[in-house]
């Protein structure tokens, strides 16, 4: 009698085996998309601190270029020091902006070794075409 009890355990088992994979891959989903909400909670705090730090910045260096200004203007008229700073900042600007340009366009040249495979697939249909 155990015996046929052990093969109807045993046969239980195997019926509820399914469900309970079923029900694991449901817990372990449910489990992911906890971790993802929680990762991306923590990157939107950071990247909101991160922007404030930005804003910040952005002021800051507005005003080294008033205290600039107004220190050139005991030297000189202040709409000549603004137009000073102007300049440098403008030409500083372009440089940089120049350097940014030749910087992304050499990113989007193609591969060296792209090449090299190109040239070895065409003279690998050279020697093809001479051994026939």
């Amino acid at each position: 009698m155990s015996d046929t009890s052990s093969r109807r355990g045993l046969f239980r088992l195997l019926a509820d085996l399914p469900r309970e994979l079923s029900d694991l891959v449901r817990a372990e989903i449910r489990l992911l998309q906890t971790e993802f909400a929680e990762k991306l909670r923590h990157a939107g705090v950071g990247l909101g601190l991160v922007s404030l730090g930005a804003v910040l910045v952005s002021l800051f260096v507005t005003m080294l270029v008033v205290a600039l200004i107004l220190g050139l203007s005991v030297f000189m008229a202040p709409w000549v020091a603004a137009l000073v700073v102007a300049g440098v900042i403008l030409v500083a600007a372009l440089i940089l902006f120049a350097t940014g340009i030749a910087s992304i366009k050499k990113g989007f040249t193609p591969f060296e070794s792209v090449d090299t495979i190109a040239e070895d697939f065409k003279n690998l249909g050279r020697d093809s075409d001479e051994r026939a």
